[in-house]
Parts: C-alpha cells; structure tokens; sequence
C-alpha cells in the first residue's frame, strides 16, 4: 500500500493545480502596471542591484513586485477585499472602519486632526498671513473674497466615528479660524451648520472622504450667505429628495472594491429654480491638477473658487443659478498661480482649502 491512499491522490493534483493556476495565468499574460481597481500604480520590477545597499534592499523590493503581480491578481483581491470589509478588517492602512460600517481615511493626519491631537500652529499662521494677504489685494481691487474650509468627515459625524475617537475641546480647525479672525480675513465656519443636519441626514459619503450633494449644498449656503448674498441661497426642502445608493468612492477603492462597496449620496433637483444650460471645458492652470470653467448662458457675476476635490465640481451647478462663469483652479496648498487666477477677470474668489489640507505646504 502507498504512503497515500489513491483517494487523496486526486486532492493533492487538484490542490496543485488550484496553486500553480496563478502562476500560469502570469505567464501569459501581460504585466500590468497600473491597478484600475484599487486606482494606483503596481510596483515595478527590480533593477539588478549596483550597490551593496541595493543588494540589501532587494528581498524587500523582490517582494512588494511579487505582491502587486501574480496571476488572477483582480479577482483574487476583489475577493479578499469584499471579504475583509464583512469582516470589518480593512486591506489598507489608511482605511479605518466607524460605526455602522462608515469609513474613515487616515492620511495627511485626518483622524488626530479631527480628534485635536495634531496642533500644527505655525502652519496655521502661515495659511492665516498668506489669506490675509489675498484678502488685501482682492479688497484693493473691489472683488469679494471668502475663505472656508469644508470639514473632514470625522470632524461632523460624530456619532458614526470609531468607538475609540475621543475628540478634545480645541482642533486645529478652531485655531485656524480665531487666526483669520484676528486677521480680519473674511470666513465662514461650516462646521455648526454641517453638524446640525448630520443630526437627520447623513451629509458625507459612507465609502468615500467627501461630503454627499447635501453636504455640499449646505456648505454652499453658509458661504454665500457669509459672502453678503444671501439670495443665492438655495431652499434645501425644495430640492433634496431623500438618499440613493451609489457606487463606493475612494475608500472603497483603497480597499480593492469600489462596485462590491455600496455607498449612499443625496438626490438633488435644482428644477424648482429654473437652471440654465451649463458647458464645462478644461482649464490649463501649468499644473498637472489643473482646472476646469463652467460657464452658463445668462449674464452674471465670475466666479473663482481656489479648491480641491470637494468643490472641484460640487458648487458649479449651485452658483450657475446666478453666475455667468464658474473656474475652479486647485490651491495647490498656497502655491497656484496668480496669472491664472487674474487671466479669468473673477468678480468674487473663494478660498476653499478642505480641512486636511488647510495649509500652505508648498507655498516657496
């Protein structure tokens, strides 16, 4: 009698074939380099080593290559991730899991932002000395100038924040808005009305860093009522139409499961005030963040707004009910480009640099 029984024979071949299949698959197939999925670049294969140091370095390097390529990668890690986010065990560091499955980034310090436990003063001075700066030069020109910082998640939902999120009494948020103050710099705390309305509808995204289409519209509110016109205000009852599933955003993509993740955000109808077409084209800014103008057909005021992603398309609609033209230009942490800014002949400018971000990292 053999050492294995002919029976298991068939298990063992199969379990075999089940580890070799991936190997196989690699073979013949090309080598990718960018993961759509998970939305980065995959680690590129190793140079042979120049250097004793290199030499040292290479298990390592060998070994994030091997991770990043291997057949069936896809879906094996579509599987991994679907099964971790049951579980509650993220796939990703900078991805951790709040209340009722609600999920929080990590990066940039969000989360000890957030908490009050990151006190960054002095890049808190150099963001207040460079806004009081541009306050001055736009009021020389007559042109209204604001600046607002749409919050982090974890600062507005407190109740869906991990369990062991404990808050202290001042953040950073707080200290850069007494440092404007001070400035006499024009701006608006969104905070107050952000966390009153978490109190009955969510107004971030489950899977995602930004706030939903609500969270956006209150935002939105609160700045133009602070900017003196409260006429463009836009009724919330009249528009919002409850919630509706969404694919996930981009945590769920850190995650490895962007359609596998549902996600909510807020049906929004602007029909009740009558908005007028709107065209969109890029805009060329000299940077690889680039721009973008929206422009609508009636007469109006311009409209820049020096962002990022959370209101990089999110308050065009809103402000074409009044606008003729709407650019949006990233702030690129205080160092955009001023030509570009002056080329759009903008009537009103908005600083609105998201919580995170909230600093002048690359101004020279």
């Amino acid at each position: 009698m053999g050492l294995i029984a002919p029976h298991r024979r068939w298990w063992i071949a199969l379990a075999f074939a089940a580890l070799s299949l991936p190997m196989l698959v690699q073979v013949v197939t090309p080598r990718q380099t960018v993961s759509a999925r998970e939305a980065r670049t995959l680690a590129p294969a190793p140079q042979w080593p120049q250097s004793a140091a290199e030499w040292r370095a290479l298990p390592k390097t060998l070994e994030v290559f091997l991770t990043d390529h291997f057949g069936l990668r896809e879906p094996l890690v579509r599987t991994n991730a679907v099964l971790r986010y049951a579980i509650e065990s993220p796939t990703n560091t900078l991805v951790v899991f709040g209340r009722h499955r609600f999920l929080f980034f990590t990066g940039d310090g969000m989360l000890l932002q957030s908490a009050g436990l990151l006190q960054r003063t002095s890049d808190i001075e150099k963001l207040a000395d460079f806004a009081a700066a541009l306050s001055a030069k736009y009021q020389a020109l007559g042109i209204p100038f604001l600046v607002t910082f749409p919050p982090n998640s974890a600062t507005i939902t407190r109740d869906l924040d991990p369990p062991w999120f404990k808050p202290k009494p001042t953040t950073e948020y707080d200290k850069m808005m007494r440092a404007l103050a001070r400035r006499g710099v024009p701006a608006v705390d969104l905070r107050p009305a952000l966390t009153a309305a978490a109190a009955e509808n969510i107004v971030y995204r489950r899977a995602d860093t930004h706030w939903n289409k609500l969270g956006a519209l209150i935002g939105f509110n609160e700045a133009m009522t602070a900017l003196g016109k409260p006429d463009w205000r836009i009724d919330v009852p009249r528009v919002f139409h409850g919630m509706e599933e969404v694919p996930g955003g981009d945590l769920a993509r850190m995650l490895g499961a962007p359609d596998d993740i549902a996600d909510l955000d807020a049906r929004i109808d602007l029909f009740p005030y009558r908005p007028v077409k709107m065209t969109e084209r890029k805009l060329d800014t000299g940077r690889a963040t680039g721009g973008n103008i929206a422009e609508f057909d009636h007469a109006g005021p311009r409209v820049v707004i020096l962002g990022d992603s959370f209101t990089e398309h999110a308050w065009h609609e809103y402000l074409g009910l009044h606008a003729s033209r709407v650019t949006w230009i990233h702030h690129e942490l205080c160092d955009f480009t001023p030509a570009v800014v002056a080329a759009q002949q903008p009537d009103i400018v908005i600083l609105a640099m998201t919580e995170r971000l909230m600093f002048c990292w690359n101004l020279k």
